[in-house]
C-alpha cells in the first residue's frame, strides 16, 4: 500500500494558460476579420480567388490570394500566385466575366 500523494496534472500551469490564449486570440481575429468584411467585397474576393486557383492549377502555379475591391471598376481584381521557384508572380482575375482567365500584369499598383 503506497501512502504517496502526487499532485494531479493540473490544466492551470502557466504553458497551458499561454497556448489557450493565443489559441482564443486567433479565433477573434479569425472572427472579427470575417464579421468586419464587406458582403460585397467577399464575394468579389471569393469569385475572384475561385478563377486564380483554376488558372494557377493550369499553369502549375500556386495561388496565394486576391484582394476583394475592384480599384477602377474594370471587371478585374488584383491577385497574387506562386510559381515553382517561389517567385511571387502578380496577376489580375475576373470576378463578373467567369468564361476569362487571369492575366499576367506588368507592373505592381
Amino acid at each position: 500500500m503506497n501512502n504517496s500523494r502526487e499532485n494531479p496534472q493540473s490544466f492551470f500551469k502557466p504553458i497551458n494558460l499561454l497556448i489557450a490564449v493565443i489559441i482564443i486570440t486567433v479565433v477573434f481575429i479569425i472572427a472579427f476579420y470575417n464579421l468586419l468584411e464587406n458582403p460585397d467585397s467577399r464575394q468579389i474576393r471569393q469569385t475572384a480567388e475561385k478563377q486564380l486557383r483554376l488558372f494557377a492549377r493550369g499553369y502549375s502555379l500556386k495561388a496565394i490570394d486576391c484582394v476583394g475591391m475592384d480599384t477602377n471598376n474594370d471587371g478585374w481584381v488584383n491577385c497574387r500566385a506562386g510559381d515553382r521557384k517561389g517567385k511571387l508572380l502578380y496577376l489580375e482575375c475576373p470576378y463578373q466575366v467567369t468564361d476569362q482567365e487571369c492575366r499576367y500584369r506588368d507592373s505592381i499598383d
